[in-house]
C-alpha cells in the first residue's frame, strides 16, 4: 500500500485565481526579481505507518504569497480564510472562486498608530479563529486582539467575482472591530499576540511570544528578516530585549472573557506559539517554538491562577521525526481522535499524545506554519510562500 512508502505525489490546484496567486512551485516573484519560498516537490514525503493520510498526494492550491498563517475554514462557503504576515493581507480561498484578497494593512497600521513601522518584518495579522460569525485575529504591529464580524471583512473584501482585483479600499481600519484585548494584566502593552483558540464556552485563549518584534533587512541587502544574511537564525537576541523594553516583560499565554479583566494563565514558557485544547475541552496545550528544541505543554483548564502544566512532549519522548528540517514548531491542531497534527521544523508531524510517539510525518523541507481541518478529510497547511492541501482518512 502507498501509506506505507515514502511517497508524495505533488499536483497543483489552479482553480479561477487571478494569476498573481497562481500555484507556481518557484516561489514568489519579489520587486528585484528574485524568488521566495520555492518548494522543491520532488523532495516532498509522508511517512504513514498509521493509515492516517487517504492520499500521498502533496497540493499546492496557493502561490504567490511571503509567510501564510492563520488558517480558518468558514464551513458555509466551503472556503478557506489565512493571512500573510510579511505581506499583511487577509485571504480567502475557494476551490472554484481562487484567492480574493479580503483586507489589506491586516495588522491594524493606520499610518500613525505603530512607531517604525517600516522596519517590522511581519506587519500583518497572524492567528485567527472563527467565534459564531466572528473573526478573531491577532495583531502583530498594533500588538493586539480584534473581533471583526465576518460579514464586515466580507463588505471590506469587496465583490468575490473580481477575484481580489477590485479597486475597493481593503484597508482594515476601514471596517468596524472591537478591540479584546492590548494591554496585559500588569498594564504594559501586549508583545505581539500570536495564535488564538476559541474555546467551546466561548472564551479565547492567545499567545503572547516574540515574533512580532522581528525587523527586516535593509532593502539592499534583500526582502528577509535581518541578519540573515549573516545565516543568523531570526530568534535572535534582539527579541526578548523588545519584550523587556517595550513589551509586557516576558512572554505568555492569556485567556479573554467578556466582562473579565484579561488574565494570564501561564508565563512559564519561553516561545509560547501554537495552541489547542484536547477535544474533551478539559487541557489547553501550548507549543513552545524554542529553536532547535520543539515541545507541547498541557494546562490542564480551571478557574484558579495560573495553570499548572501536567505533562510535556518533546523530542526526548518523541524521537527524531520532530525534527524534519528548516523553521519551528509552530501552530497544531487536535483531530477527533486525540492526536496532534503539528507543524515541526520542515514539515508536519501526527502524533499520538497518550503512547507519545508520532504516528506519520509529511516532510516539506521548508519552513511550516499551521494546520487547518476542512471538509472531507481536507488538511489545509500554511507556511513559507504558499498554501497546500492533503487528504486525511476520516
Amino acid at each position: 500500500k502507498y501509506l506505507n512508502r515514502r511517497c508524495a505525489c505533488v499536483s497543483r490546484i489552479m482553480g479561477n485565481s487571478s494569476n498573481t496567486f497562481k500555484p507556481d512551485l518557484a516561489g514568489t516573484t519579489l520587486p528585484d526579481g528574485s524568488r521566495w519560498g520555492a518548494f522543491t516537490a520532488d523532495e516532498a514525503t509522508i511517512d504513514d505507518q498509521a493509515a492516517i493520510f487517504a492520499s500521498p498526494s502533496i497540493e499546492v492550491i496557493v502561490s504567490g504569497v511571503r509567510w501564510t498563517e492563520g488558517p480558518v475554514w468558514v464551513a458555509a462557503e466551503q472556503a478557506l480564510y489565512f493571512v500573510d504576515t510579511i505581506d499583511a493581507r487577509i485571504y480567502r480561498w475557494h476551490k472554484k472562486q481562487g484567492v480574493h484578497i479580503m483586507a489589506s494593512k491586516g495588522g491594524g497600521y493606520d499610518g500613525m498608530n505603530v512607531p517604525n513601522y517600516e522596519t517590522l518584518f511581519e506587519p500583518g495579522p497572524n492567528g485567527m479563529a472563527l467565534r459564531g460569525d466572528e473573526l478573531i485575529i491577532c495583531q502583530h504591529p498594533t500588538r493586539r486582539v480584534i473581533r471583526m464580524k465576518l460579514a464586515e471583512l466580507k463588505k471590506l473584501g469587496g465583490e468575490i467575482d473580481c477575484w481580489g482585483l477590485c479597486a475597493t479600499n481593503k484597508d482594515i481600519c476601514k471596517g468596524q472591530f472591537d478591540v479584546l484585548a492590548e494591554t496585559a494584566p500588569n498594564g504594559r502593552r501586549l508583545n505581539a499576540p500570536n495564535d488564538v483558540i476559541v474555546a467551546p464556552n466561548g472564551d479565547i485563549f492567545f499567545t503572547d511570544p516574540v515574533y512580532g518584534f522581528l525587523k527586516k533587512q535593509p532593502q539592499k541587502l534583500g526582502y528577509a528578516y535581518f541578519n540573515a544574511e549573516k545565516g543568523e537564525h531570526p530568534d535572535q537576541p534582539y527579541l526578548d530585549e523588545a519584550v523587556q523594553q517595550i513589551g509586557v516583560g516576558f512572554t505568555g499565554v492569556y485567556r479573554w472573557r467578556a466582562g473579565v479583566p484579561l488574565e494570564l494563565v501561564t508565563s512559564e514558557l519561553a516561545r509560547p506559539n501554537g495552541l489547542a485544547l484536547s477535544p474533551d475541552g478539559a487541557t489547553l496545550w501550548v507549543a513552545n517554538s524554542v529553536k532547535d528544541t520543539p515541545s507541547w505543554h498541557a494546562f490542564p483548564l480551571r478557574e484558579e491562577l495560573p495553570f499548572q502544566q501536567r505533562e510535556m512532549l518533546s523530542e526526548k519522548e518523541l524521537g527524531p521525526a520532530v525534527q524534519l528540517g528548516p523553521g519551528l514548531s509552530d501552530g497544531f491542531k487536535f483531530d477527533e481522535h486525540g492526536r496532534i497534527w503539528s507543524s515541526v521544523p520542515g514539515g508536519i508531524a501526527v502524533i499520538d499524545v497518550q503512547r507519545k510517539r508520532v504516528l506519520a510525518t509529511v516532510r516539506f523541507n521548508t519552513n511550516i506554519s499551521n494546520i487547518r481541518f476542512g471538509d472531507n478529510g481536507d488538511v489545509f497547511v500554511t507556511g513559507l510562500g504558499h498554501v497546500w492541501r492533503l487528504k486525511r482518512n476520516l
